[in-house]
């Protein structure tokens, strides 16, 4: 199947007045998002995703470049409007009406009514795990809650595509995998998903593929499997003598979560594990586990988004 979604050197150029330059909100941006995945779209404040979600959405228009939704060029056609969900960071949902009252005003402005809507409603508040609740004030709901609701809202038109911002931020551990849980189901049921999110760990977790956006560039983009592809070996270790940490450092190794009685040394792949653990033993330091370990997303991100700035520090 073809993707889903698909940008062509997609850019955005806000223009300044007189006294300041232009914006390059977004740069030649080649994405796809193919079908049944989750695509985590990431980016430090400021890198352009939400600019990418406004002009996927048609709420502003691209200064060049193409966006294919669904095989189609017309993104502003309501048959191609009605298969996208969208779930805003922050939605507010007026607090002196109930849940259900809430989908049936957005299902009014999706064009549904009568049984189609309150079958629809039903379908949603149970994907979401809302059916106790449903007839709660929004005022009385926790944020998880009011998560849960908007992406119900999101549903209501039984989309194609989910475009979700921050669906995770601000909530509790137990609300974010509940979100996490509905997330993954929904990609199980065939929905096509694209998460803007700070939360690297969330977004780890569940994404088939991710792209990390800096400045308006595209940094990089692929399988999550096949980004992080640094491995190291941790070594946790007791009773430190005075020049162990010295020594280690002198070897190229980062010592972290240091305190007077344990430390752990993260042993990079180009260094020997060996030499590591004979500079310890040579201090007398008792080894108390020795355990390999995969690169995070949250430090792919930061070396990712460091070689970025780095590079631009460096052509300013």
């Amino acid at each position: 199947m073809s993707a889903v979604i698909e940008t062509q050197n997609l850019t955005k150029i806000y223009e300044a007045s007189l006294r300041s330059q232009d914006v390059h909100a977004l740069q030649d941006l080649n994405l796809t998002v193919e079908p049944g995945e989750i695509f985590g779209y990431l980016g430090p404040n400021g890198s352009g995703k939400t600019t990418t979600i406004k002009l996927l959405l048609g709420l502003i228009f691209p200064t060049s470049g193409s966006i294919k939704i669904l095989g189609s060029k017309n993104i502003g056609a309501a048959a191609i409007k009605r298969k996208i969900g969208y779930l805003p960071e922050g939605a507010y949902y007026p607090d002196f009406l109930k849940g259900e009252e809430v989908l049936k005003f957005y299902g009014h402005l999706y064009g549904l009514g009568g049984a189609d809507l309150d079958s629809r409603i039903d379908k949603v508040i149970e994907t979401v795990g809302m059916t106790r609740a449903r007839k709660r004030l929004i005022r009385g709901y926790s944020k998880g809650m009011r998560q849960r609701i908007g992406l119900a809202q999101a549903l209501l038109s039984d989309p194609d595509i989910l475009i979700l911002d921050e669906p995770t931020t601000g909530l509790d551990p137990i609300a974010r995998k509940e979100i996490r849980d509905i997330l993954s189901g929904l990609r199980d049921q065939g929905k096509t998903l694209l998460i803007s999110s700070h939360e690297l760990l969330e977004v780890e977790m569940i994404s088939n593929r991710v792209g990390i956006l800096y400045n308006g560039v595209l940094q990089t983009i692929g399988a999550v499997e096949n980004l992080l592809t640094q491995r190291e070996v941790l070594i946790h270790i007791t009773e430190i003598s005075g020049g162990l940490v010295a020594k280690l450092d002198t070897a190229g190794l980062t010592v972290e979560d240091a305190t007077d009685v344990r430390l752990s040394v993260r042993v990079p792949e180009h260094i020997s594990v060996y030499d590591a653990l004979e500079i310890c033993r040579a201090e007398k330091a008792v080894i108390q586990s020795i355990a390999p370990r995969r690169e995070t997303l949250e430090e792919l991100f930061v070396r990712v988004v460091g070689a970025a700035e780095e590079k631009k520090t460096a052509q300013a």
